[in-house]
């Protein structure tokens, strides 16, 4: 990694960002997808007059200032972590669209590896509140030495966020199938997913006809998509296939969570909850953690002890190598 030139192409592209969001009177993500776009193309994109030849000028001098190919995966993977950092402080993003911390990645990757430890096996991952694709890049970034075969899907609801997916894949040269649709409505993927990874987004799902088909509906008023999301999420997976989820830390201390309990110990196997660091997350006010499940069939059993840990600073290189380390003596101890 060089920092250097991280800052220094966070910088420029920030100039350039914020130059054009003002010229097209757009909010900050729209301008940063559109800027990016234009630098990978080495074209600016003039629609109605804007950007005015003037600001144009501008831009291209900016531009020339701007080599992102020579940025290695891993510069531009911390780049855009800063530039999804600097979208949620200028368009004040709610808390369920903001970016999920790249570091996470790193914990998912090493769960995948545990419940999917053959190697030669291609996997099917699929992430069905994708976003701008940050959580499902890092991931697949872990799995960049080790030459596995993977399928990549996202959906999302929000075509800006998936715009910005999209320009992030084309930087990143990941061949990922990027959806827009309501991930509570039927999946068009090819083939049952292995692994679906997901940051929840917490709240009431408004189309209570669409609710009414789940199991985890509300017995009253607005059912909590979260609740929908994982049971959609797993009914879509492969025997013995891997949910990992993020979700509130209290999420089975909630008064309502006593239907998700039961279903989590019932229809799926419910393997563990790992809490995540409070510093984790920008709004560090809700604690975080991390719900596995996995599908029955297959090879899949469930636990004999439910994994419950604390997740190290993900900073602390050490405490996240015996974490790792923990994570495998669960593994043999539970025959997963």
């Amino acid at each position: 990694m060089d920092p250097k030139k991280i800052q220094s192409s966070y910088e420029l592209v920030d100039q350039a960002v914020t130059l054009l969001q003002q010229a097209l009177k757009s909010d900050y993500l729209s301008a940063l997808s559109e800027t990016l776009d234009n630098l990978r193309r080495h074209d600016i994109h003039v629609e109605n007059g804007a950007p005015t030849p003037a600001t144009v000028q501008e831009l291209n001098q900016l531009y020339q200032q701007i080599d992102l190919l020579k940025l290695s995966k891993v510069d531009l993977l911390s780049l855009f972590q800063l530039l999804l950092v600097r979208v949620q402080k200028v368009d004040r993003l709610n808390t369920n669209l903001q970016a999920t911390p790249s570091s996470i990645g790193l914990v998912l990757s090493l769960l995948i590896n545990i419940f999917k430890a053959d190697r030669t096996q291609p996997l099917v991952i699929a992430d069905p509140v994708i976003g701008t694709g940050n959580l499902l890049f890092n991931i697949v970034h872990q799995f960049a030495f080790e030459r596995r075969r993977l399928s990549l899907f996202g959906i999302d609801n929000n075509d800006d966020l998936l715009a910005l997916a999209a320009v992030f894949a084309e930087y990143l040269h990941l061949d990922v199938t990027l959806m827009h649709q309501d991930a509570l409505t039927p999946w068009l993927l090819p083939a049952r997913t292995d692994v679906v990874v997901a940051d929840l987004p917490v709240g009431y799902y408004p189309v209570d006809s669409r609710a009414e088909k789940f199991d985890l509906q509300a017995k009253s008023g607005h059912s909590f998509a979260h609740y929908l999301l994982i049971e959609q999420s797993m009914t879509t997976l492969a025997a013995g296939g891997l949910g990992l989820f993020i979700v509130p830390a209290n999420l089975f201390e909630q008064s309502e969570a006593t239907d998700l309990l039961h279903w989590a110990t019932t229809k799926v196997y419910l393997q563990g909850l790992l809490s995540l660091p409070k510093d984790v997350f920008q709004d560090n006010s809700a604690q975080k953690a991390i719900l596995v499940l996995q599908n029955h069939g297959g090879t899949a059993q469930q636990a004999k002890n439910v994994m419950i840990a604390n997740v190290p600073d993900l900073n602390n290189i050490t405490g996240l190598r015996d974490f790792a380390g923990k994570l495998q003596g669960w593994a043999s101890e539970n025959h997963i």
